[in-house]
Parts: C-alpha cells; sequence; structure tokens
C-alpha cells in the first residue's frame, strides 16, 4: 500500500476521536488579546494551554451541576451567570442575559484576556461573544455573529436567544472603537478563521 493510500485512510471519520483529555481544547480567539471562546476546560492540560495563551482569567455560562467537577487552578479570575441552552433547563430571561453580559464585559475590562466558555463552545459562549463583540467594537449584532462564527466556526447560539439580545443590545448604546486589529488567530491549535 503506498504511502498516499495509508494517509488518506488515516483520515477516516469513522474512527473514534481520542478522549477529551488527550486532545487540545478547541478555542478560538474572537478579540485578539481580549476574549477567547470555547468548551468547558476539563483537565490540567486544557488550563495549561490557556495559561500558555496568556489567559488567567474565565467566564462561565453553565450551571452549578455542569461544573462540579471543574477545578479553576489558583491564581484564575473567575465568575459565571448561568444560562440556558438548547436543553432549556429554565427559560432564558433577559435581566439574566442582561447580567451575564455586565459581568462578562467588566471581567474583559478588569482581567483580561478572558476565557468565555459553556460546556460544548457551541450555544452559550458564542451568545455572550456576539453581544461582547458587538459592545466592545460597536458593531450590529449582526455583523459581530458573523465575525463570531468566522473566528469559532462550530458557534451556534439559538435563534430566540439572538433575537433577544439584539433587543438588549439596541436599549443600550455601545462602546465600540472599531474591529480587533491584527489577524485572528487560533488559540493553541483552536479552529478558526483566517
Amino acid at each position: 500500500m503506498g504511502p498516499l493510500r495509508r494517509f488518506l485512510q488515516s483520515l477516516r471519520q469513522d474512527r473514534p476521536l481520542p478522549p477529551m483529555s488527550d486532545r487540545s481544547l478547541p478555542c478560538s480567539w474572537v478579540l485578539n488579546g481580549q476574549l477567547a471562546i470555547g468548551p468547558m476546560p476539563r483537565t490540567a492540560r486544557h488550563w495549561q494551554q490557556l495559561e500558555e495563551a496568556g489567559i488567567r482569567s474565565r467566564f462561565s455560562c453553565c450551571y452549578p451541576e455542569e461544573e462540579s467537577a471543574l477545578i479553576v487552578p489558583p491564581g484564575w479570575s473567575s465568575d459565571r451567570v448561568s444560562l440556558p441552552d438548547h436543553r432549556q433547563q429554565e427559560p432564558l430571561r433577559q435581566e439574566r442575559l442582561a447580567l451575564a453580559l455586565a459581568r462578562a464585559e467588566a471581567l474583559v475590562n478588569q482581567a483580561a484576556p478572558i476565557y468565555l466558555h459553556c460546556m460544548a463552545g457551541y450555544e452559550r459562549s458564542p451568545l455572550l461573544a456576539v453581544g461582547l463583540t458587538a459592545r466592545l467594537r460597536g458593531i450590529d449584532p449582526l455583523a459581530a455573529l458573523a465575525w463570531v462564527r468566522r473566528c469559532h466556526p462550530m458557534a451556534m447560539p439559538i435563534y430566540d436567544h439572538l433575537v433577544m439580545l439584539e433587543i438588549l443590545l439596541s436599549t443600550r448604546p455601545a462602546q465600540g472603537d472599531g474591529w480587533a486589529t491584527g489577524p485572528v488567530e487560533p488559540l493553541l491549535g483552536g479552529g478558526n478563521g483566517p
């Protein structure tokens, strides 16, 4: 069997992925030097990956029971506001979303860069990343969503939550100063745009 054929067979999709603890954390920079997003760090290796990227602050959208085994390393700044995902743990209320956005923004302003996470990095953390991007860069939510999806292609915020976010953002003036400068770069192997 030739080397090309062996290589192509090694790429087959039916091979199981290694356990999360053996993989890098699939996270992405959304605002260079300020905000990265992705799934919940589960191992010491994941926390080390974040620290090597210069991150020592995290904001979680998870519920306490989702983080029961989570151990945040000493010296990290940490905050959390629990938000529902597709499992609809509870209805998302505008006040809760406003609180999450305000506290995440405060953490960015006080202890950037921060790592914004939920369980999988698909719905809740991208939702807040859209809100933060719109607020901090002074852009509309649709442009912020496009930017977050470009940086973190796995982002799939829930449509109704995005509508609520848009209403919330329209009632609060933006502070923005334009797009992030410089090229978007993956956070140690995270998959994001160019």
